[in-house]
């Protein structure tokens, strides 16, 4: 694609073939994975994928190996620049770390409706 070329719709997509992206769907959960293929409906093919779980200044990556993703659940995508990643102040934890983390923020929580 040439340089300052813009291509409507799911053609925009052709620029991200084959390489790693991370997808934010509906239900918040973001996906990190190189993007294999896709349709007019932007059906997404990603290949190494992996659910990015993001808990304050921490993450944990779950792998999920080669993943379909439906179009009409994606709400941002974009190309993942792999040195600002891992240049980032953001440390990778363990599945068990976050579970720790994350009983201890949702203890922190206050639920107080009545204020």
């Amino acid at each position: 694609m040439a340089e300052g070329s813009y291509y409507p719709g799911a053609a925009s997509l052709i620029s991200l073939l084959d390489k790693k992206i991370m997808i934010i769907l509906q239900d918040g959960r973001h996906l990190v994975g190189i993007l294999r293929s896709f349709d007019h409906f932007i059906n997404l093919i990603l290949e190494n994928a992996l659910e990015r779980v993001i808990c304050e200044d921490k993450y944990c990556d779950i792998p999920l190996g080669l993943y379909i993703v439906r179009g009409d659940n994606i709400v941002l995508l974009g190309e993942i620049d792999d040195i600002k990643e891992m240049s980032s102040k953001m440390q990778q934890i363990s599945l068990e770390e976050l579970s720790q983390l994350q009983e201890q923020v949702s203890g922190k929580l206050d639920w107080n409706i009545e204020a």
